[in-house]
């Protein structure tokens, strides 16, 4: 569904005033919903064209398809809205209405991240707050790549997920977590950092909503109080779930070489660093294994090879 809203003079009032921007605006073609009525139509468009395919294709990447088979209904819900009983309630009729061509792989998957997931995130803030906002655990210090800004650089996934979120404000949440999420981690960036980043890029970010997904289950910045271990992976998750890496200037199938995709050498460099840390984390105790069976000398090029990354990102 599109809107396609003139916001020219909205964009004319916020240059005048000189206010420094980032990302880019499309002033006569703006597709968010701005009222009540909009969203319910953006609901309704999900349960009819998007919900049989969701489960499915809910953790999919596509280099052509920005938004796939997502409702987007998340800034419609944190911005009051829609309240999230009400999308819960119409998908769950609309699949006992279409049970014929719906089935309940796709439905669950929604409303467990609504019913589920969004209420334990927001009762993790209320809980925590205001400790919650300090909280670095992996004591990582790292500056946020100027790229970040941009969406300039080589790594094909991380170019099409950065470019998307400052072009659309939106990225589902496998692109949140998953791919700028895992290499923020993996570069080991402040959490404050990418909490500013998150908090300011995505329309539907309140803070509430973002910081515990972002320092929380993105960052494990709160020592696993969201997450029970961090969501870090190697280049081979991303070529699973998407066709990113088919078309990359980096080869997902190096850890070494000067084509070698950084996410390779980062997800060992990091478990080694961190190793101290998730030595008792018992879901952490395969990927510490595979670890400790590289070699030094090869290990020792990794993390050479991790390093010059980490330290000069913006080359990547």
């Amino acid at each position: 569904i599109e809107f396609k809203k003139n916001v020219s003079d909205i964009v004319a009032e916020i240059e005048q005033a000189t206010i420094d921007t980032f990302g880019t605006i499309d002033a006569e073609n703006f597709n968010w919903p701005t009222n009540r009525i909009e969203c319910l139509e953006q609901l309704t468009f999900f349960c009819e064209n998007l919900l049989v395919h969701f489960g499915d294709y809910e953790d999919a990447m596509h280099t052509h398809e920005k938004f796939l088979f997502h409702s987007r209904l998340s800034f419609a819900m944190n911005t009051k809205m829609l309240a999230p009983q009400e999308v819960v309630d119409k998908v769950i009729v609309y699949y006992f209405d279409n049970k014929d061509t719906i089935s309940i792989s796709q439905v669950e998957g929604f409303v467990r991240q609504i019913l589920g997931w969004r209420e334990y995130i927001r009762g993790i803030y209320w809980k925590e707050m205001p400790l919650y906002s300090k909280l670095n655990i992996l004591e990582n210090y790292n500056k946020l790549p100027h790229f970040y800004w941009s969406g300039k650089t080589n790594m094909n996934c991380m170019q099409k997920a950065i470019s998307q979120s400052l072009n659309e404000a939106y990225a589902h949440h496998i692109q949140r977590l998953m791919i700028i999420g895992n290499f923020s981690l993996l570069t080991q960036l402040h959490p404050d950092e990418v909490d500013a980043w998150y908090l300011g890029v995505y329309i539907d970010a309140i803070e509430w909503v973002e910081m515990p997904n972002t320092r929380g289950m993105s960052q494990y910045a709160d020592g696993g109080i969201v997450a029970t271990k961090p969501y870090v992976s190697s280049g081979s998750y991303i070529n699973k779930m998407s066709n990113y890496c088919s078309s990359c200037h980096y080869n997902v199938k190096e850890k070494l070489a000067h084509n070698a995709c950084p996410f390779n050498s980062l997800y060992w460099n990091f478990l080694d660093d961190k190793k101290h840390i998730f030595a008792t984390n018992q879901r952490m105790g395969m990927m510490l294994n595979l670890l400790n069976k590289i070699s030094p000398d090869e290990l020792a090029k990794i993390k050479a090879k991790a390093s010059h990354i980490i330290e000069n990102p913006d080359l990547y």
